[in-house]
């Protein structure tokens, strides 16, 4: 602060000049350093000194500036006392105010002698400057405590020149006066009046000292430094609901009034800058807002996770108040979608399913269970054919699940209350095909004598979704097999081709008891797989 930094000046000036003397031997008594006037008080004559136990004596004497050292001088001082010490070897010793007959600039010749006689003399060794010196007078802020219903302070004083010799002052009108608030942040300049007198209202920002500096064609002044202290008054955050229980994606809403005390009652206090942030945050991702006339706040926020903590406090410093802070909790029900859900039906009528189950509004690792459900209509009846373990966000496929030849397809997840998840259901998928069969299949004749045809006919048809009708189902290779006695395994024998009307016939050369049956194995995305009756021959 400003009057440390003065000491540090005045003890670097000292080592500086003990450092830059001219390397020759100290002589046996102190060392005069400097003699100058005293900055507070031009009439008073400083005199550095660099010594080593007690300075016994201490003579200054005052002669014109400019005369020779031989030159009589107009005064002589012996009354010094000791001011302080800037080191245990150096210390500034100071005169009563001088009563010089005449203004000026006066050149010192200073004796000094310890405590064992050993006396030093140093000529030129400072100058007193002798003159109408600018002095600040009366300087004061006023409240002295301000509070936080009185935050403007106001510096004020008078410049007056003063004369060294008679003390006499007279207003200094016109002068130029610097003024530093805030312990140094704030500035601000005013001129004095014709009675030298100045008053300047600042809107305090925070503690510190207060002092004013004129720096004029009279030379430097500076006014006392007065330390402003206000007084912080408690506050309190007065929530108007403190929790939140919400589904994920909305927001919440969280208002109160920021509050002062002041004396027994609870003011609304304005126009501070409040933020609201996760309480233990790795990740701070603040809202800010401002209290309004009436104290009032409201901070809106789209809470993430199972349960988040939520705390509300003051963003900036303010010397008028004491920071108090408020915690929001806020509950999050997740929810849950399907995405990417599909269902196909394969010739034999078995289903697979992809889908992938998604978390909104958490981050979890857990799985959960799945339901793959079935309805002849799609609205009645869903009843669950199979159940899976699904991880949040990961695709499933299920395959092989025995299906119907028409119906409606969904995932179910029933949520969990435990774990605050609420449940959802896809949209539903109808998966179908044609039945498909061979009317009238045979094989004959039968028995019949080897070496002879066997003869194997009959007529491919369809049944049409929601038809119960069947009709010929023509242009389609159908497969014949073959599977002599006593064996395990079928044959293929040919592949036919049915005519328009769904008939087809097929000659072979009977070598072997033995069954046969036409099937229509390789059917379309829109049919399924159909066949014939089986019709064991007896070859002879």
């Amino acid at each position: 602060m400003r009057q440390i930094s003065r000491g540090l000046v005045t003890a670097g000036a000292v080592l500086v000049a003990t450092l830059t003397l001219p390397g020759t031997a100290h002589a046996a008594g102190p060392t005069v350093r400097d003699a100058y006037s005293d900055q507070a008080d031009w009439s008073v004559l400083d005199v550095r000194l660099n010594f080593s136990g007690e300075v016994s004596k201490l003579v200054a004497r005052l002669r014109p500036a400019g005369s020779s050292p031989s030159d009589a001088p107009v005064a002589t001082i012996t009354d010094f006392t000791k001011r302080y010490e800037t080191s245990s070897w150096d210390a500034i010793w100071a005169s009563q105010p001088l009563h010089l007959d005449t203004l000026g600039d006066y050149t010192v010749d200073v004796e000094a002698t310890d405590g064992s006689g050993e006396t030093t003399v140093r000529q030129d060794a400072g100058t007193l400057h002798y003159a109408k010196q600018p002095v600040f007078s009366g300087f004061a802020v006023t409240p002295a405590e301000p509070d936080i219903e009185h935050q403007t302070i106001t510096a004020a004083g008078d410049m007056v020149v003063r004369d060294p010799s008679t003390r006499e002052t007279e207003p200094l009108p016109g002068a130029s006066v610097e003024l530093t608030f805030d312990g140094g942040s704030g500035k601000a300049t005013v001129v004095t009046d014709e009675a030298g007198h100045f008053a300047v209202p600042h809107q305090l920002a925070q503690a510190g000292w207060v002092f004013a500096d004129y720096n004029g064609g009279l030379g430097f002044a500076a006014s006392p430094w007065i330390d402003v202290e206000p007084q912080a008054a408690p506050t309190r955050m007065v929530l108007d609901r403190s929790s939140f229980h919400v589904t994920a994606g909305e927001k919440i809403k969280v208002t109160g009034t920021l509050q002062y005390q002041s004396g027994a009652e609870w003011k609304p206090l304005s126009g501070i800058p409040l933020e609201m942030d996760y309480k233990d945050c790795s990740t701070c991702s603040p809202v800010d807002t401002t209290t309004g006339a009436d104290g009032r706040f409201s901070f809106t926020r789209t809470p993430y996770g199972s349960k988040s903590v939520y705390r509300i406090a003051f963003t900036s410093y303010t010397p008028f108040a004491r920071h108090s802070t408020a915690d929001v909790t806020a509950a999050v029900t997740a929810t849950t979608k399907f995405s990417a859900f599909t269902a196909s039906l394969d010739k034999y009528a078995q289903l697979k399913v992809t889908g992938t189950l998604d978390l909104i509004g958490r981050d979890v690792n857990d799985q959960a269970s799945v339901d793959i459900q079935y309805s002849p209509n799609g609205r009645t009846e869903w009843t669950t054919e199979k159940t899976v373990k699904a991880g949040f966000g990961s695709q499933f496929t299920v395959d092989k699940i025995p299906g119907y030849t028409d119906g409606y397809w969904r995932l179910r997840y029933a949520g969990s209350s435990t774990k605050d998840i609420k449940g959802t259901t896809s949209n539903s998928l109808r998966r179908n095909r044609a039945l498909t069969r061979i009317k009238d299949a045979n094989a004959s004749p039968e028995p019949v004598t080897k070496g002879r045809t066997i003869t194997v006919k009959g007529v491919l048809q369809e049944r049409a979704v929601g038809s119960g009708t069947w009709k010929a189902y023509g242009s389609q290779k159908l497969q014949i097999l073959f599977r002599p006695k006593g064996a395990k395994s079928w044959y293929l024998m040919a592949t036919v081709t049915t005519k328009g009307s769904g008939s087809f016939s097929k000659g072979f050369t009977a070598r072997q008891d033995g069954t046969w049956v036409p099937v229509l194995l390789h059917p379309d995305s829109k049919h399924f797989v159909g066949g014939g009756a089986e019709d064991y021959v007896d070859v002879r």
